[in-house]
């Protein structure tokens, strides 16, 4: 019997991405073949991973992040573009995954990136993988922007942070989608620092956004993950961060399974 192919999307978030990894390894443990996949921001960094075959080589990479090695990562510029540069974090990376041409993957990958010049979509389906993966992640105000021909590339989640319209498909799969970013209580509760209401409000407008794409393009099996499970910079959570998107997805997946099986 053949597998159930799906189409991959995954959302933005920061560290709370982490997550995805841990939802993909259920995915594969439930027996189903990833056939595309999309992504902003982290969603299209763990896609990069799980496309290019190194999913597990930088799950180990990212579990011995703790706080000196964000700060050693951060290459810190005092630059009017961004506080962090990203050079660090990306020749790390190309350590693990060899940069390639997106085109060259053995599965369809798309990485969103925004144009802050034209306020517009920046689609990556070929080209240089590194290329897509630090315009994607280039979050405001903390990475320095890429600049490519004539464009300002910034965080692909700003104007789509679950691309869902943007995954390629086949005949027969099934579209999930994976939204770390929801408003789901979790039974945290945050302080309201300065810092709090700044991603708090950042998470809000992204959710509303979320909620318009998933009524324009309704996904098959929606996963989700509280927005307020983990900050966006606790990168030194990765296992936990991993462990809780298996549970959501295993749950998730659960409740799929015995819905269809009562059709």
């Amino acid at each position: 019997m053949s597998k159930q192919k799906v189409a991959l999307v995954l959302s933005m978030g920061g560290a709370r991405g982490i997550a995805h990894i841990g939802v993909i390894e259920e995915l594969l443990r439930y027996d189903f073949e990833i056939t595309s996949i999309s992504g902003s921001s982290m969603g299209a960094m763990v896609g990069a991973m799980y496309a290019s075959g190194k999913m597990e080589e930088c799950k180990e990479w990212l579990y011995h992040w703790d706080k000196r090695k964000m700060w050693e990562l951060a290459d810190l510029t005092l630059s009017r573009d961004g506080l962090v540069k990203g050079d660090r974090f990306i020749k790390e990376l190309k350590q693990i995954i060899p940069d390639m041409n997106i085109e060259d993957l053995p599965i369809p990958y798309v990485a969103m990136a925004t144009d802050i010049v034209r306020d517009q979509e920046v689609r990556f389906d070929r080209g240089s993988l590194h290329e897509a993966i630090r315009a994607s992640i280039s979050i405001p105000m903390v990475f320095r922007p890429l600049r490519k021909d004539g464009m300002v590339l910034i965080d692909g989640g700003i104007l789509n942070p679950l691309p869902l319209s943007h995954v390629q498909r086949t005949e027969g799969d099934i579209l999930i989608a994976v939204d770390v970013n929801a408003p789901v209580d979790c039974g945290k509760k945050k302080k309201m620092s300065p810092y709090n209401l700044l991603t708090e409000s950042s998470r809000m407008m992204m959710q509303q956004i979320t909620r318009y794409q998933v009524d324009r393009c309704q996904p098959d099996l929606l996963i989700q993950m509280s927005g307020n499970a983990y900050d966006m910079m606790e990168f030194h959570h990765a296992a936990a961060i991993v462990e809780t998107g298996v549970k959501v997805a295993r749950q998730a997946l659960q409740d799929f399974t015995q819905h269809k099986s009562s059709f």
